[in-house]
């Protein structure tokens, strides 16, 4: 019973474990190679779950494309709201899920 808790207790945290790392994607920057992307930004890891119109943020700023640009929290600056797509970001944790767990069996079948 003891052996099947631990096993239970190590699926969940690499579920939690999987969740953040993907939540925590989002913070990455993106390469938006033309102006009209800003519209339709798309971030998070390994499959792009947010999206974010950045055109009003940075829709004013003169760069040269190609560009990397983060996801806009500013409090003080006028930004667009940041929509949430649930089926990929169920695909991004699983997946990263799944490499945590291959990882974890890799470990214990040649190093331990």
């Amino acid at each position: 019973m003891s052996k099947l808790l631990d096993r239970l207790f190590i699926w969940l945290f690499l579920l939690f474990v999987s969740i953040f790392l993907v939540l925590i994607s989002i913070l990455s920057p993106i390469t938006i190679d033309e102006h009209e992307e800003l519209r339709v930004a798309m971030f998070g890891y390994p499959i792009p779950f947010a999206q974010q119109d950045l055109m009003i943020t940075y829709g004013d700023y003169a760069v040269d494309y190609p560009h990397k640009f983060t996801i806009s929290f500013g409090m003080l600056e006028n930004v667009s709201r940041i929509y949430f797509y649930k089926i990929p970001f169920f695909f991004s944790v699983l997946i990263v899920y799944i490499g945590l767990l291959i990882i974890r069996y890799l470990h214990n079948r040649f190093l331990v």
